[in-house]
């Protein structure tokens, strides 16, 4: 497997994770918003903490893959710069 590919296929699996934290940051929000309007003090509070490590955690992945998307344009560069030498 060329670089390029592989790049390709770890860009695929970080954007997997990217989009199961944002799904379980959403059901987080939407949990958190119920408990607001149920005014369940403490179990708003222990949600609160979670969306904000989700956040986090999101912030992180997002980081990721910014920094993996660049490795594979210049992967896809150098490749595309290699095929046209020959």
């Amino acid at each position: 497997m060329s670089d390029f590919d592989q790049l390709v296929k770890e860009q695929m699996q970080l954007m997997d994770q990217l989009l199961d934290v944002q799904g379980e940051l959403d059901v987080c929000l939407e949990t958190e918003k119920q408990l607001r309007q149920n005014e369940k003090k403490e179990e708003w509070h222990r949600l609160h903490d979670q969306i904000k490590q989700k956040r986090e955690e999101l912030q992180k992945v997002q980081t990721l893959f910014t920094k993996q998307t660049k490795e594979v344009i210049n992967s896809y560069k150098q490749l595309e710069k290699s095929s046209s030498v020959m």
